[in-house]
């Protein structure tokens, strides 16, 4: 986990009290998210709707007070490295972490053999030959003597129920996800109405979800449903223009293409009952 940091002394800070309280709060929700996704200060403009109303005015009067930068496609925090973590030095202690506790459990396992070495006899030893074996009754304990002659160890001691097998783990979009055309020829049939870009707001709405929200069991399964909603949605709507695209526009925004995609994506999926979200390896909320 990583930490936003922001100095004690911030709030008075000149650029902060000309950005004004609400651009303080979008600078600060921004932020946090910079460090979740490790984008080194970088805040895509079809995030900002997600982190406060008017998202857009408030990115102005951030840049104009000095806390952002305009950049190709958003934002950029001023000076991020000189405060905050960056990516390569993230990594890198992960990296250690990760080493460190695989040592610590390569040690644990070596002294868990090396003491479960003890005791035990081996086929061929009678008891008390082994090591920290004192007595018979011990070692008849822990072994048997098959017709053959060959000491085993004792049925009772093992486990009744086999081992149990990991759970299958959501994964993020895969990079180069695209429709194959077995998925294009699917959509021809199910979703006549619905073309290309939806596959792409589908991307890029999954790309920008942070943590275990945006990991899905079934990736094709999860496109297949966004589709169908799409689809619903057309219909729904004759003129061709979402709720969420006359809210935006009612409300004065001109948000891009792809930020109005991400946000009737988001829609298309909570309105989805708790079995379908499962279904496709979500979480129900």
């Amino acid at each position: 986990m990583t930490w936003f940091k922001v100095d004690d002394s911030f709030h008075s800070h000149p650029k902060a009290m000309a950005a004004g309280p609400a651009a303080v709060g979008l600078w600060t929700i921004a932020g946090s998210w910079s460090n979740a996704n490790l984008t080194d200060g970088f805040v895509p403009d079809y995030m900002l709707p997600r982190f406060a109303e008017d998202a857009h005015e408030l990115a102005l009067k951030l840049v104009a007070a000095g806390l952002w930068r305009r950049a190709k496609g958003g934002h950029r925090f001023h000076d991020w490295g000189d405060y905050q973590p960056t990516r390569e030095t993230v990594l890198n202690e992960r990296r250690k972490w990760s080493e460190k506790k695989a040592r610590q459990r390569a040690g644990k396992q070596d002294q868990d053999s090396k003491s479960s070495s003890e005791g035990v006899v081996s086929p061929g030893d009678t008891p008390g030959e082994s090591p920290g074996e004192s007595s018979p009754s011990r070692s008849r304990t822990r072994s048997r003597t098959s017709p053959k002659g060959e000491v085993t160890p004792d049925d009772s001691l093992r486990s009744s129920s086999p081992p149990q097998r990991g759970a299958k783990r959501g994964q993020r979009i895969p990079d180069d996800f695209e429709a194959t055309p077995d998925m294009i020829e699917w959509a021809r049939t199910n979703t006549p109405h619905v073309g290309t870009r939806e596959t792409e707001a589908f991307v890029d709405y999954w790309r920008a979800i942070p943590g275990a929200k945006g990991t899905k069991l079934d990736w094709v399964s999860t496109w297949r449903n966004w589709m169908r909603r799409a689809e619903q949605d057309r219909a729904r709507t004759s003129n061709g223009r979402s709720s969420a695209r006359v809210l935006l526009e009612h409300n004065g925004l001109h948000l891009k293409p792809e930020t109005v995609a991400n946000l009737e994506g988001r829609a298309r999926f909570e309105a989805m009952d708790a079995a379908e979200q499962l279904a496709i390896g979500g979480t129900a909320s």
